[in-house]
Formats: structure tokens, sequence, C-alpha cells
């Protein structure tokens, strides 16, 4: 009951903090970018002879480029606050989808502008709004990190059949115009959100053993990795995958947006059960459930649609809230900003490298069986070592490193 009440507590005196991170996850660069880019592949191939491996390497040239920028985004914000590293990212985000609507005429373009973003609109991901949360929140912070993490559902959701249809009426160009709207708006978040605790700039710790020499980070690390690595490219590669099965452009988009009503679910559900639950047996589960997603569209293609969408959005689900919540319990608040930068650097490396060879394969086999069948040994191969991670508590852990 105690433990009830202050949960209760926390949410009480916290809300404000989870409803500003909620919408400025979703207006940011995890969001925008990851779950509209496949939208604009057919439209690209006719513009510029866009292929789909070199979209793929486009899309991974992104993902190097924040890998590249997260951990000095994370320095920055456990030395001075999210704030305003926060702020900057939002609005290269703008500035990013802007260009790519008014200046893409060509592959190299796409290339560059698409890295870019990567690059400069990398404070834009939740990685400050986690932050803000995860210290504001204690007992029931794996709620409350689903919770914010719920808005790049609500973002998936929403927001692509929007861009589609604004594709569809006045061609590709308008979907980016449409993009740097949302992305806008996640201004409003990163200026008025983050401001009280959750803000500060965190306390000054003793210099520890370096992140990466420690068995426990490395093996945190692994685990996400090769999660992100198998099924991540999926999700920009489900547009275009139901395409080929003969849906149409909104067709396809409606499923995508299924998505992100099952990572608005999952997120809540995870977030809940993971301040009850060992966090890396829920890990291992979903990776199981994400196999079984890939099976059914190898099994059933567009007909079962709906149980990979499910099945994919409940593990991006599981995954984004489950990189913060596990980085905040093994390493502390004091270095979350350096140690959720470095995990969330590797996931995002990964997940840019799926669809690249997702893209690639697909370009050498013609469809995209065999990389169902690679993607379901790799959800295997992760479900096995999250069992692997040990018991965690509750308290802030000692001797922090750097």
């Amino acid at each position: 009951m105690a433990d009830l009440l202050s949960r209760g507590a926390e949410f009480r005196q916290g809300w404000p903090v989870v409803a500003m991170a909620a919408l400025g996850s979703g207006l940011g660069i995890s969001s925008l970018f990851t779950y509209n880019s496949g939208l604009f592949v057919p439209e690209l191939e006719k513009a510029i002879g866009l292929t789909r491996g070199q979209f793929g390497m486009a899309f991974f040239a992104a993902t190097v480029a924040m890998a590249v920028a997260l951990p000095l985004v994370g320095r920055m914000v456990d030395r001075h606050g999210p704030r305003w590293p926060t702020v900057f990212g939002s609005a290269m985000l703008v500035a990013g989808f802007l260009l790519l609507g008014s200046a893409t005429r060509s592959v190299a373009t796409y290339f560059l502008l698409t890295a870019a973003i990567g690059l400069l609109a990398v404070g834009s991901a939740p990685i400050g709004y986690m932050r803000a949360v995860s210290v504001t929140f204690d007992r029931a912070r794996g709620l409350a990190l689903g919770l914010t993490q719920m808005g790049i559902g609500v973002s998936a959701a929403l927001v692509p059949p929007i861009v589609a249809a604004a594709i569809a009426r006045d061609g590709w160009p308008s979907g980016y115009y449409a993009l740097a709207g949302f992305a806008a708006l996640g201004l409003v978040p990163a200026v008025f959100g983050l401001r009280g605790k959750g803000a500060a700039p965190a306390p000054v710790v003793a210099e520890g053993p370096p992140l990466f020499s420690l068995p426990l980070f490395r093996l945190q690390l692994a685990a996400f990795v090769v999660m992100a690595l198998g099924f991540a490219g999926f999700l920009p590669h489900f547009v275009p995958l139901l395409r080929d099965a003969g849906l149409t452009a909104p067709e396809a988009a409606g499923y995508a947006a299924l998505i992100g009503v099952f990572v608005i679910a999952s997120r809540i559900v995870i977030g809940w059960l993971a301040d009850r639950v060992h966090a890396p047996w829920i890990a291992a589960a979903v990776c199981l459930l994400a196999a079984g997603g890939c099976l059914a569209l190898l099994l059933g293609g567009a007909a079962l649609a709906p149980v990979a969408a499910a099945a994919f959005g409940c593990a991006m689900g599981a995954e984004a809230d489950l990189v913060g919540f596990l980085t905040s319990r093994y390493f502390g608040n004091a270095v979350f900003g350096r140690a959720y930068a470095r995990q969330y650097a590797g996931f995002m490396l990964a997940a840019g490298a799926s669809p690249a060879w997702i893209g690639l394969l697909f370009d050498r086999t013609g469809g995209y069986a065999a990389a169902l069948m690679v993607t379901m040994a790799l959800l295997g191969i992760a479900a096995a070592l999250f069992l692997r991670l040990p018991r965690y508590g509750f308290d802030e852990p000692a001797g922090v490193p750097t």
C-alpha cells in the first residue's frame, strides 16, 4: 500500500513533466523521421531514381550521424540540463524537413540532407525528456517513461496518414512541408516544458571506470543492438513491402499507422509491468513476439499485415521504454544522459543499419522473404542476451561511472 501511495504521489506532482515529455518525444526526430521516411520511397523512385538499397543506405547515414552526435548531446544534457540541446535539435529538424522538400533534386542531395538531419537534429530525440522524467520519478519510473514514449506512438499513428494524404494530393514535397510543420510544434514542449527539477544539470560525481569497460553496460548494449538490427529495419520498409504486395499507398499507410496504435498500448502496459516484473524478461518475450510478426508476413503477406503491425508495434514500444528504464536502474541518474546517449546511439546505429541490409538484400533477391528469416534469427539471439541481464535494485547505484 505504501508503495502504491508513493507512485500516486509521484504522478500527482510530476504529471506535467510527463505530458510535455510525451508531446516533445512525439514531435522529434525519433518519431517524425523514422516513421514517415518510407512514405516517400515510391515517389522518390520516380522523381530522382532512388532505389530501395539507396534509401536504406541514406537512412543508415542519418543514423550514423545521430550515433556520432548523441554522446555529445548526452554530456551537454548532464552538464547544462536538457532544455537548450532539445530546442536546438527541434529547430534543426524543422529546417531539415523544409530542405528535403525544397532542395532534393538528386540521390546525392537526398543523402546529404538526411545525414545532416541526423547530425544536427539529434537533440530532438527523447534523451532530454527521458532524463527529465527519470529524475522526477522513482517508484513509478517505468510507467512514467512508458507514457513519455507513448507520444512517439501517438505520432506514429496520426502523422503518417496525414503525410500520405498530402503526398497523394500535392506531391512528395508537400509531405516534407507537413512534417516541418509538425516539427515546429515540437519547439513548444522544448522551450516551455523542460523546467524545474527535471531540467537541472546533474550533480557532479566522482569519476569511476568508463562505461564501456563495464560488462553489464556491454551486455545491455549488445541485447538492444541485436534486437534493433533485426526488427527495426521493417519499420521504414513496412509500407514498401505492403505496396509490393498490391496495397495502395493509403492502405499501406493505414497499416503503418496500426503499428503506432500498438506502440501506444504497449508502452503503457510495458511501462506498468517494468515497475513490477524483471524488465529483461519482458524484453525477451517481446523479441519472440516480433519474430512471430516476421513469420506472419513470411507466410501470409499482406493478409496478415495487422498481425505483423501489432508485433512490431509492441517490440518498438518495449525497446524504447526499456532502454531508458534499464539504464536508469543499472547506472543511475547522475550519468543518465551519458549512459542513455551511448545505449541509444547503439540502438539507433543498429536501427539504421537494419533498413540498409534489408534494402540491399531486397535488391539482390527481389523480395523480403530472406530478410524476414534473418530477422527471426536475430530476434532469437537478442532474447537470449536479455535473459542474461542480472537483477537490479531501486536505490541509486553507487560509484557511478563516467
